[in-house]
């Protein structure tokens, strides 16, 4: 399940006079055009496993978004996205909105996300989140979010994670990231429960690689260390690690 609600950009322009002196009309150099505070990126992708959290929801995930950002301030932005996927067993639509705060050395962000199940509303459900990020040494990412499902689940699920990209040419980089997530009678476990305790641990690893300007195509791979108590396959009782790979489109604007 993705984290991406529709938004509208709207452009803007600057229009300057030119002053005159000692009688004489100057012709100013035009102005730069302002920065504008929106942002928006439409994105698509192909994933051989709908893996959500550390568990297999079914294979050949085909999913499609799009996510808009507003900057309130220099320091604060508002973002929101609607994402939805469709595979073998059932279509999701997942409605997002966000809020960041930047402070000199981390950002901080709240958030709520709709989940919901076209042809199966009595799965749908709703849950907020609270996180926290920054970069350390070498240009290591470090997040750490919490997730509570106040609707159906009633469960909070902790994730971790670190993140490294690096650029091997001009038009392609790699992208690494490492995580664990431990479950708050979040996910099922072996004997039928809600499970308390680690859920699962992953490593990825993508090659974003710039098409044109604002038009990127990122390959990736994936492991997923399933917790001996995670219930991580779909309608089965059984605890079982995730490999997976894909691909995902995203053009920006």
């Amino acid at each position: 399940m993705n984290k991406s609600i529709q938004s509208i950009i709207l452009g803007s322009s600057l229009l300057v006079a030119a002053p005159a002196f000692a009688g004489v009309a100057t012709e100013m150099p035009p102005a730069p055009a302002a920065e504008s505070p929106f942002e928006f990126e439409i994105h698509t992708g192909y994933h051989s496993i709908y893996e959500f959290r550390g568990v297999d929801f079914g294979d050949d995930l085909w999913e499609a978004g799009i996510d808009g950002s507003y900057a309130i301030s220099d320091t604060l932005s508002l973002s929101g996205g609607l994402w939805y996927a469709d595979n073998v067993d059932f279509d999701e639509l997942d409605l997002y909105l966000g809020l960041t705060k930047s402070f000199e050395h981390f950002d901080l962000s709240v958030g709520y996300t709709y989940y919901l199940f076209p042809g199966d509303s009595d799965a749908d459900t709703q849950e907020f989140y609270v996180g926290a990020s920054t970069e350390v040494a070498w240009g290591i990412g470090l997040g750490l979010t919490y997730f509570y499902d106040f609707d159906l689940i009633e469960g909070g699920y902790l994730e971790l994670e670190a993140t490294k990209s690096f650029s091997l040419t001009d038009c392609l980089g790699l992208d690494f990231a490492v995580g664990a997530a431990w479950s708050f009678d979040y996910n099922g476990d072996v004997d039928g429960g809600d499970l308390d305790g680690f859920n699962h641990w992953y490593a990825s690893v993508a090659l974003p690689w710039e098409i044109r300007e604002g038009v990127t195509l990122a390959p990736y791979a994936k492991f997923v260390g399933a917790g001996s108590d995670l219930n991580n396959e779909y309608d089965a009782d059984a605890s079982e690690d995730l490999f997976l790979g894909g691909a995902v489109l995203t053009v920006t604007f």
